[in-house]
């Protein structure tokens, strides 16, 4: 006689920030939650965002291409699906800017948004008079071959960050997709641009839709008042 299953009735809503669509989902069990515990002590950022991947694909009831999303969706997705599997609050260490004691704090992860900056829905930068740049917010597919390709230098991360970045280049005649261009091409039109054009880009990326929460909390030790900002997933768990 085959064991009863459990858990395969609870299911639970939420919005990809980037698109508004509504998606259905279900807590994450002990073996997704195994294989996600495993990838984040082994300290590997890709193969964390791997593996909750992984579990967002398995948990979430719509066929949506993952690593097609976002990073921000990726990591909001995530802190929905886990605050219904584990419970609403996370235990982290915080240290305090005064005396450098180590804390313990509870975040409650039920209130951590998308946050927003001003500006951030720009998607074109005019580079010239006859050049604009068509931006993209970069997915996972976009940046994860180059996190393992550059994992030391972060001059190089950052380039490869700007080029995912970037969908296509418009002039008066002609729109090129970068998809079609060879990454020694791509990266040869980055480092034509001028510092005030390398800023513009900087800038878009900077301002990008991104996972954050502010934290207060009382040192434990000398008693100062603190406020911390955490930022992706890492920060939370």
């Amino acid at each position: 006689m085959a064991l009863p299953k459990l858990n395969e009735t609870i299911k639970y809503s939420t919005k990809i920030p980037s698109s508004g669509e509504t998606v259905r989902f279900r807590p994450y069990l002990v073996k997704e939650e195994k294989v996600l515990m495993i990838a984040l002590e082994q300290g590997d950022e890709l193969g964390s965002l791997e593996a909750i991947c992984d579990t967002l694909e398995s948990c979430i009831d719509e066929e949506v291409s993952v690593r097609n999303l976002p990073i921000f969706d990726i990591e909001y997705l995530f802190t929905q699906i886990r605050s219904k599997s584990v419970g609403e609050s996370s235990d982290i260490k915080a240290k305090c800017t005064e005396c450098d004691t180590s804390n313990d704090i509870k975040v409650d992860i039920s209130k951590v948004d998308i946050k927003v900056p001003k500006g951030a829905n720009a998607k074109k930068i005019k580079l010239s008079s006859d050049i604009t740049l068509e931006m993209k917010y970069p997915t996972l597919k976009d940046i994860g071959p180059k996190m393992v390709k550059y994992k030391g230098s972060q001059t190089d991360q950052a380039f490869d960050m700007i080029a995912a970045c970037i969908s296509a280049v418009e002039t008066k005649e002609e729109r090129f997709s970068l998809e079609e261009e060879t990454p020694e091409e791509v990266m040869n039109f980055i480092e034509s641009f001028s510092t005030e054009q390398f800023m513009k880009v900087r800038d878009f990326i900077e301002n990008m839709p991104r996972l954050k929460h502010d934290v207060k909390f009382q040192c434990g030790s000398c008693g100062h008042d603190n406020k911390l900002t955490l930022e992706g997933t890492a920060d939370f768990f």
